[in-house]
């Protein structure tokens, strides 16, 4: 049976989030589903502010796996669930611990610290000049150099909120608020709880879990002093590290070379002469034979070394983008007065910059003021030639792909390379920066001159349909760039 229209696409990441058709338009944005809660809950993230507070429990789930952490941490709850004051033991974060009466707070720590694998673990606390209740900490644990590779390890396993780690000490938490009657649950879902981690089906439970336990702290006044002291003291007492598993970019292999992309221009040169009929303006040949010439100019460039890989690169591929669909869109209407005026416009545009060279300011190094002039005045005499300011179409490329059938290619090359023509954050970002592989930093992100993934194969698709395009006028033009 062919598939309905409603049919939810596959997502080729496998992530499970809200696909653009889920977004909501208002104006110039997409807005996601949840952005109609703005403002009316106050967002706590895990990452950078609970994971912090349940850095013991964390600590105990690295030592020995999932096993292990569980037992402990089921001892600990019925240590809290049998005690006499067990209400004022529903708070197992650091802070909470730190505001529990001393001497219970002293028993507390001596029930978690217990087992000696864990205090041995735990010698990691000492690093932290900070670390709420510090000194009833240090009574329990040894004095022995810390283990910083399992602190690095236990913070990367639960960086992420949903991981199996970070749920197991979320578990941990919302237990001990059940075990000192403070939190009140129906009693399927108690049971389900009770029952983790072995109850079957954990798709069913995991998101219980995680939701009861952000909502307490989407509700109480945050207190985030020991998770920032946790974070910047990690950051100043730890190097940041290369990230092993970030992708690399490995160079497209495209089976062209300059000398190939030279011997294409000569042999465009060669049906350029076998076409050419008139030495009188002729817009449509010249534009159409002007814009393949250049598309094969760029690629030869974008062979250059590290051209391909680098900054411009993106941006000769948004330069081929837009010489696409103009080409497409000038033969889909194949006006004679519509080729005149996408070639006038180019040289009301060399007149606007010979005029204010002229007048108004000192030209820039890269322009030949002899050149603009001559492409100003070679049509027409300049006096008789408009200036035309806004677009040459009156469409925006958008518009122009859509209505000349090309709006596939629009939509998967013109927003990220738009990005890097106008020097947006994500580019910025990609460019720039790379990601620290120390959890202790949050994956944050230092500066890195890296390579990116090469755009010639792309590049030399899209100058690919452009001789498409110009064999569509000017037939039988079969050459093309070798793709793999």
């Amino acid at each position: 049976m062919p598939k309905s229209k409603n049919s939810k696409k596959k997502s080729r990441s496998g992530k499970n989030r809200t696909p653009i058709s889920g977004h909501t338009r208002v104006g110039k944005q997409l807005l996601p589903p949840f952005a109609k809660m703005e403002g009316k809950v106050a967002f706590s993230s895990w990452t950078n502010e609970r994971m912090p507070e349940m850095l013991w429990a964390v600590i105990v789930r690295a030592i020995d796996g999932q096993d292990f952490a569980i037992s402990q941490f089921r001892r600990i709850i019925n240590f809290i669930g049998n005690h006499e004051r067990r209400e004022e033991l529903s708070d197992l974060t650091h802070t909470g611990i730190s505001k529990i009466d001393p001497a219970l707070r002293a028993e507390l720590i001596a029930c978690i610290t217990k087992h000696p694998a864990i205090a041995e673990a735990l010698i990691i606390l000492r690093i932290f000049n900070d670390l709420p209740a510090a000194a009833d900490w240090m009574v329990c644990i040894p004095e022995h150099a810390p283990d910083i590779e399992l602190l690095m390890t236990a913070v990367g396993q639960n960086l992420w909120h949903q991981s199996q780690e970070a749920t197991d000490c979320r578990w941990l938490r919302l237990m001990a608020q059940l075990a000192a009657g403070k939190l009140h649950v129906p009693r399927e879902m108690a049971e389900e709880w009770i029952g983790y981690p072995d109850v079957g089906d954990q798709k069913s439970v995991r998101p219980s879990i995680r939701a009861s336990e952000i909502a307490p702290t989407s509700m109480d006044p945050r207190d985030t002093a020991w998770a920032d002291s946790f974070w910047l003291e990690a950051w100043h007492n730890t190097p940041c590290l290369v990230l092993n598993n970030e992708m690399v970019a490995k160079p497209a292999v495209v089976p062209v070379t300059r000398t190939a992309i030279s011997d294409l221009i000569g042999k465009l040169e060669e049906h350029w002469q076998g076409t050419h009929s008139t030495t009188s303006v002729d817009a449509r040949h010249d534009s159409v034979f002007g814009i393949a010439f250049y598309a094969l100019r760029l690629i030869d460039e974008l062979l250059g070394i590290g051209v391909g890989t680098g900054i411009l690169g993106r941006l000769g591929l948004r330069t081929l983008l837009e010489a696409y669909v103009s080409i497409h869109y000038l033969l889909h209407k194949d006006d004679e007065a519509l080729w005149k005026k996408w070639r006038a416009y180019g040289a009301g545009q060399a007149k606007l910059n010979a005029l204010r060279f002229d007048t108004d300011m000192e030209p820039p190094k890269f322009i030949n003021i002899e050149w603009i002039e001559q492409i100003a005045g070679e049509d027409i005499w300049e006096e008789f030639l408009n200036i035309e300011l806004g677009n040459w179409s009156g469409l925006d490329l958008r518009k122009l792909s859509e209505q000349s059938g090309c709006k596939d290619q629009y939509d998967t090359h013109y927003s990220w390379t738009s990005g890097y023509v106008h020097g947006t954050w994500g580019p910025v970002r990609e460019a720039s920066f790379t990601t620290c592989g120390n959890p202790l930093h949050r994956m944050h992100r230092y500066p890195d001159q890296k390579s990116l993934p090469d755009t010639v194969s792309d590049a030399v698709d899209l100058a690919n349909r452009i001789l498409d395009d110009l064999n569509a006028a000017y037939p039988e033009f079969l050459h093309r760039i070798p793709v793999q």
